[in-house]
C-alpha cells in the first residue's frame, strides 16, 4: 500500500511540475548497505497488474517481461521467467501458483525462489494519464530490497505492448549497469582489505624481528 501511495505521489508531482513534459521520467535507487554484485540470475515474480480496457493485458505484459529478459546477455545475468518457476514448483510440490490465489502463490514463490535465482523482480504497473512502471529487486536468500527502478510515461506516450517493451528493456539495462557497478565496488573493497592485511602482516613481522633482536 505504501508503495502505491508513493507512486501516486510521484505521478502527482510530475503532473504539477512537468505538465508539458514530452519524455518519460525515470529513476533508479540503490539500497544502502545492499549489493547486487553477486547476482547472476534474476527470477520474475507475478506482476502486480490490474487489467484495464485499452491497455495491454496481464498476459501480454508477462510476455514482454519474458521476451525482453531473454535478450539480456548471459554475460550480464540470466532472467528466469515466472512460468518456468511455477511449472517446476508444481511438479515438486503439487501447488499450482496460477490457481491457489495471489497471496498464497506469492508466499510459495518467495519460499522457493532461492532454488532458481540469486534475486527476484517484483514488477508493478499503475495505469492512468501517466502510467507508472515500477520494478523492485529483492535478494532471493534474504528477501532484502536491493534496487528499485521506476518509469513514469509521458502524457503523450501510448500504453501499448511496444511502449511497455521499451520500458522493460530500460530496466533490464539499468539493472545490468548496477550489477557491474557493485562488482567494481566489491573488487575495490577486497583489494583495499587485502592491502590492509598485507600491511598488518608486515607490521607484525617487523615487531617479531624487533623482539628477536632485543632478546639477543
Amino acid at each position: 500500500m505504501k508503495k502505491i501511495v508513493h507512486i501516486l505521489l510521484l505521478v502527482l508531482a510530475m503532473a504539477m511540475f512537468c505538465p508539458s513534459a514530452l519524455a518519460y521520467w525515470e529513476e533508479g535507487a540503490e539500497q544502502e548497505g545492499q549489493s547486487a554484485a553477486d547476482v547472476k540470475t534474476l527470477a520474475i515474480s507475478a506482476p502486480l497488474y490490474v487489467e484495464k480496457k485499452g491497455y495491454p493485458t496481464l498476459e501480454e505484459y508477462i510476455n514482454v517481461l519474458n521476451t525482453r529478459g531473454a535478450k539480456v546477455s548471459p554475460k550480464k545475468y540470466t532472467v528466469v521467467p515466472y512460468d518456468v518457476i511455477a511449472r517446476d514448483i508444481m511438479q515438486k510440490t503439487g501447488k499450482d501458483l496460477y490457481t491457489i490465489g495471489r497471496i498464497p502463490a506469492a508466499r510459495v514463490f518467495k519460499n522457493h525462489v532461492a532454488e532458481y535465482a540469486d534475486a527476484y523482480l517484483v514488477p508493478t504497473v499503475t495505469m492512468g494519464r501517466r502510467t507508472v512502471l515500477f520494478f523492485e529487486v529483492y535478494s532471493a536468500k534474504t528477501h532484502e530490497l536491493l534496487y528499485t527502478y521506476q518509469i513514469i510515461l509521458a502524457s503523450d506516450d501510448l500504453d501499448t505492448v511496444g511502449t511497455y517493451s521499451d520500458m522493460v528493456s530500460l530496466f533490464y539495462d539499468e539493472f545490468a549497469a548496477v550489477i557491474e557497478k557493485h562488482k567494481k565496488e566489491k573488487k575495490d573493497e577486497e583489494k583495499a582489505a587485502r592491502k590492509e592485511r598485507e600491511k598488518a602482516e608486515r607490521r607484525a613481522q617487523q615487531e617479531r624481528e624487533k623482539a628477536e633482536r632485543a632478546g639477543k
